[in-house]
């Protein structure tokens, strides 16, 4: 179940208000429903292709919130619903990612995956986002920050990483941040 705080974070209406003001006119199919898309989400080996969420369109941002929000489903599929709002770059995705990520308690799974979704989303621009991660309490969220601008092949992002490798302290990141330096992104 959410506590109040992640409720009022994540308030439902409000980001799927959010992601509607975002929907261009453009002709999409119909996002699946909530049912439908929590099935297709449970896929035990696949997802669906990026290919399927483009056709659904950014209307389906406003599904993957709720599917991310309901506490009865099961923990990867509001992971996995986590990873898909990558596939809408919006500023309600960003908002969304952004609370996900920044969320009191928040388990490093589902940050780790907003941290990468945050990346896939929005690439150059997402790397203001991403610096504080490379702090972050735990290796795996300082990892997926890592990959996420090892990514984005950018200087900003390169800066970044270059910056926070004398204080990283766990070494398999540590070994992730200096073979994305090398080779310069």
């Amino acid at each position: 179940m959410l506590s109040a705080e992640m409720r009022s974070t994540l308030s439902a209406a409000t980001l799927s208000v959010m992601a509607m003001a975002f929907v261009p006119t453009s002709a999409h199919a119909t996002p699946p429903t909530k049912s439908e898309l929590a099935r297709l989400l449970s896929g035990y080996e696949e997802l669906p292709p990026a290919s399927a969420f483009r056709a659904w369109g950014p209307g389906t941002l406003s599904v993957l919130v709720e599917l991310y929000q309901d506490g009865t489903q099961p923990a990867f599929v509001r992971i996995r619903a986590v990873y898909a709002a990558g596939h809408y770059p919006s500023p309600a995705t960003r908002t969304f990612l952004l609370a996900v990520a920044r969320a009191p308690r928040q388990s490093d799974l589902f940050i780790r995956e907003a941290v990468l979704s945050l990346g896939r989303a929005f690439g150059p621009r997402a790397v203001d986002d991403l610096r504080p991660f490379l702090r972050h309490d735990e290796p795996v969220v300082r990892e997926s920050a890592v990959i996420a601008l090892s990514r984005i092949r950018s200087p900003e992002a390169l800066s970044a990483l270059r910056v926070r490798l004398p204080d990283e302290h766990a070494a398999h990141v540590r070994d992730r941040i200096r073979r994305a330096v090398r080779r310069g992104l």
